[in-house]
């Protein structure tokens, strides 16, 4: 059941559409997504208002000083700290939390906040003011992102990363022209001796505030499914501390090099845009563009933002996402490099777009790609990890940026014969510490693309095979039956409806085999002894991957492909699949390698269907260790077998054709229904009716 009664979505089945548009008309259907995407659209344009007028107000509270540079970064650092110090430890709590409980109290807390904000003359209250409501903005946001993925489907995954981007980030061209308007108007239409009149920059601070309360209430429609309760099935592994969660999180992200690789090059993209964004005020006095020229030049990195996040889904079509996202980061580094050589605002303009088109790219390729990786009881605390980063890496620049301009020292205004003869204080065209802030900044993301380019590559290298595989060896014109694989966790009923399915096979009059992995030869049951004994526990996980290789090549070779030969139906107990959601994915030691090395110990000898039983892994391993205790991998503990099952969900839904998930919380008879009516159409099986299949289960129990 979801957290407000409904119930729970049955595991999906279809690969991602990316952003097509049934995608977007399945999300628009979808009350849980709306609520969401109007709240973050709320909240997130309200928040970069807020974001440039305390920048403004900072400059606006100390004068046209030095030293305005210098607060500007202390505000900046106080954005910057909670991120360091609480992003990891919030994704743990919300772990444990009800999710939209924290997004509508954090909403609502930085609205109080933000209102106050505008009654302060000094910049350490305002300096105290940010702190809390980054503090909140730390639980808040890995809250919403491990949302995301539980109510909507994956096969609308890519479509839902992309408006919850648009909308958290694209907002920000909206933002900067919705902020310029405010000020504005408020400069022109409120009353002589007013408290607006005198700080007019309190109507955009309590436009945010106002953002933050109406979003607030629009959480209450969410429907989030409920995460399985301690206590309702053994507890293979009893709860861990926050301190052994948040290491388990850091521990995860540790064993996953593309992870890695994708979070850094994230905080690389959004430095880049912190840059921009920090001395935006200063370069466009430099380029002498006047009030209006802060606010276009952030419209302009927004607008190419905006694109980008577009552009991706098609550009995904043709290449993988992974080989998207450096290039992205290289586009916006090479464009800030030309920006900060612009003479004025207008020629600034184009390369600033190009900026936000890079960053945009990378970042919903890698947001994406994290999504995709990450299983559902540590996506709050990775997501943690990752939005500190983003935080850390833009406050940051946004802290190093004035730092730097203050040291080096800003450029100074000349007396500059204007072109109609007229003698105006204008800034020459020089380098000083904006222009060489803004190139250090463009060189630093540019030789991060090319790291980054690197290190993501060796590590989808690692992913990648061994490079054992040639042309298969296996004779399939010789194979006259059929292969028909049983995959699922432990205790998800396998031998159960592999019993059932061999009955109804012979019933048929065909010849049913049935054998197991790893096992099924002399060979390879003493291997599976030494694989599932709990004296085995010193293990090397690659010497596991080779030995459940090595007997499967035996299995292969002397049980498999003779019993297909001679025309049987091969039902089997687990296969290829199995090492690699289970070595590949949940010991990370690279799907695609172990997929690798197992078609070259297989002869390339592939299934003619995989049925895939799914089972809550706490309920599995309850019912697989209840009568002999666990084995070695039953042992592995929780969060193992729950990486093995995102992994076998994620394989299924890349191929339905040949895969077929079967939910083992129906009733026994009803899964075996579903396998003969699948199955009849590879045999030619008469469908089963409800007496049959009630009499077969009977008979197996009997």
């Amino acid at each position: 059941m979801d957290e407000d009664g409904s119930p729970a979505a049955e595991p999906e089945q279809i690969p991602p559409r990316g952003g097509t548009a049934a995608a977007y008309r399945e999300l628009l259907r979808n009350r849980s997504f709306r609520a969401l995407a109007s709240a973050t659209f709320l909240s997130s344009m309200g928040d970069w208002i807020g974001f440039l007028a305390i920048i403004a107000l900072t400059a606006d509270i100390l004068g046209p000083t030095r030293a305005a540079a210098f607060a500007v970064s202390g505000v900046m650092m106080a954005r910057v700290v909670p991120s360091l110090l609480l992003g990891p430890v919030a994704g743990v709590f919300v772990d444990r939390w009800d999710r939209r409980r924290v997004m509508i109290a954090t909403h609502l807390g930085r609205g109080v906040v933000m209102a106050l904000i505008p009654f302060t003359n000094e910049v350490l209250t305002l300096v105290m003011a940010t702190l809390i409501i980054e503090m909140m903005s730390s639980l808040f946001a890995p809250a919403k992102d491990s949302v995301l993925p539980s109510i909507v489907r994956r096969s609308d995954l890519v479509a839902a990363n992309q408006v919850n981007l648009l909308t958290t980030y694209g907002t920000l061209p909206l933002g900067a022209a919705v902020y310029s308007v405010l000020v504005a108007f408020t400069v022109a239409l409120a009353p002589e001796g007013s408290f607006l009149a005198g700080r007019p920059l309190a109507a955009p601070i309590w436009f945010n505030a106002a953002s933050f309360f109406i979003a607030a209430p629009l959480m209450l429609f969410l429907r989030i499914p409920r995460r399985p309760a301690r206590g309702r099935t053994l507890d293979v592994n009893p709860p861990m501390g926050a301190w052994s969660s948040l290491k388990q999180g850091f521990r995860f992200v540790a064993t996953q090099p593309v992870i890695r690789s994708l979070i850094f090059g994230v905080m690389v993209a959004f430095a880049v845009a912190g840059v921009v964004i920090t001395t935006g005020e200063f370069f466009a006095n430099l380029l002498n563009a006047g009030p209006a020229g802060y606010g276009i030049l952030v419209a302009a990195v927004g607008a190419g933002l905006v694109v980008g996040l577009l552009a991706t889904a098609p550009l995904a079509h043709r290449i993988a996402p992974e080989r998207l996202f450096s290039p992205g980061i290289g586009v916006a580094g090479g464009a800030l490099i030309v920006t900060a050589l612009m003479p004025n605002l207008w020629t600034a303009i184009p390369p600033a777009i190009l900026m936000g088109f890079g960053a945009g790219i990378s970042f919903i390729c890698g947001y994406t790609i994290l999504q995709q990786r990450v299983v559902d009881s540590i996506r709050g605390r990775t997501f943690g990890a990752f939005n500190s980063g983003v935080r850390v890496a833009i406050f940051g620049s946004s802290v190093a940026v004035p730092l730097l301009i203050g040291v080096l020292g800003r450029e100074r205004r000349e007396v500059i014969v204007g072109p109609e003869g007229v003698p105006e204080l204008l800034y020459p065209y020089t380098f000083g510490g904006v222009r060489i802030t803004l190139l250090v900044g463009g060189v630093a993301a540019a030789l991060g693309a090319v790291v980054i380019a690197r290190s993501l590559g060796a590590a989808l290298r690692s992913e990648s095979g061994i490079g054992l595989s040639a042309a298969a060896n296996v004779d399939t014109g010789s194979l006259k039956g059929a292969f028909i694989v049983f995959e699922g966790g432990d205790g998800s009923g396998k031998s159960t409806q592999i019993r059932l399915l061999r009955s109804a096979v012979e019933r048929a009059g065909h010849l049913a085999v049935v054998t197991r992995e790893p096992g099924g030869t002399r060979l390879g049951e003493v291997v599976r002894e030494l694989l599932l004994a709990r004296s085995s526990e010193d293990m090397d996980e690659r010497t596991e991957a080779l030995l459940y290789a090595a007997a499967r090549a035996q299995h292969v070779r002397e049980v498999i492909v003779p019993a297909l030969q001679r025309g049987s139906v091969v039902l089997c107990d687990r296969f290829i699949d199995s090492s690699i959601v289970y070595q590949g994915a949940a010991r990370g030691l690279g799907e695609e390698r172990i997929a690798d090395l197992n078609r070259w110990a297989t002869g390339g000898l592939e299934p003619d269907l995989v049925l895939l039983l799914d089972v809550d892994p706490a309920a599995g391993l309850a019912r697989a260790s209840k009568d002999t205790g666990p084995d070695r991998l039953e042992a592995a503990g929780l969060e193992f077998h729950r990486l093995v099952r995102s992994a076998y969900r994620r394989r299924a839904a890349t191929d339905p054709e040949r895969y077929l998930v079967l939910d083992t919380t129906q009733p026994v008879e009803d899964v075996h229904a579903r396998i003969r009516e699948r199955v009849s159409g590879l045999l030619g099986l008469p469908a089963a009716t409800a007496v049959e299949v009630v009499r077969t289960h009977d008979e197996e129990r009997r």
